[in-house]
């Protein structure tokens, strides 16, 4: 049974999680173009109205506004929502392996080094999947995507081999 401390721990990592995606996005978003990431207010990139911090919160601005901008109605793209939510869900993972209760269920104590470490591959693989604009370049990174989360799932899997 899982005891309340691993959960506890996996939501107290997702939640920081959470944070780390919207930043992520944040970078994404303003690095290729120039912007600062320390300066400026979050705004909608369609109409520039200053987002107020209720459209701010991860994953739940974007399902309680109905995917769209609160001032001009401009439909958000999904991909904020996926950044915040994956990168959530990889802290919980890692939050969770390193808890009695993970260890003893055999999760790969990996995790907790892994996360750092995906956090900067996927900022790299979102900010070069945006700059770019090629059908091949795209296909080949969806390749590469796919490729890493199954090198991710194998511990898992322990009569498996790559």
């Amino acid at each position: 049974m899982i005891e309340t401390f691993s959960l506890v721990m996996a939501l107290i990592y997702g939640l920081f999680g959470l944070l780390i995606g919207s930043f992520l996005n944040v970078c994404v978003y303003r690095l290729p173009r120039g912007e600062s990431i320390a300066r400026g207010r979050s705004h909608c990139p369609s109409c520039g109205h200053v987002l107020s911090p209720l459209d701010l919160v991860p994953v739940l601005s974007y399902l309680a506004l109905g995917r769209r901008c609160r001032y001009c109605q401009t439909p958000i793209s999904p991909r904020y929502a996926v950044v915040e939510s994956l990168t959530a869900l990889l802290y919980a993972t890692a939050g969770f392996s390193g808890t009695w209760t993970g260890l003893v269920a055999g999760w790969p104590s990996s995790w907790l080094l892994l996360a750092p470490l995906v956090y900067v591959i996927v900022l790299s693989v979102f900010w070069t999947w945006h700059l770019m604009r090629t059908p091949l370049l795209q296909a080949l990174v969806k390749q590469a995507l796919l490729v890493a989360f199954i090198q991710l799932l194998l511990p898992f899997f322990p009569g498996l081999a790559w």
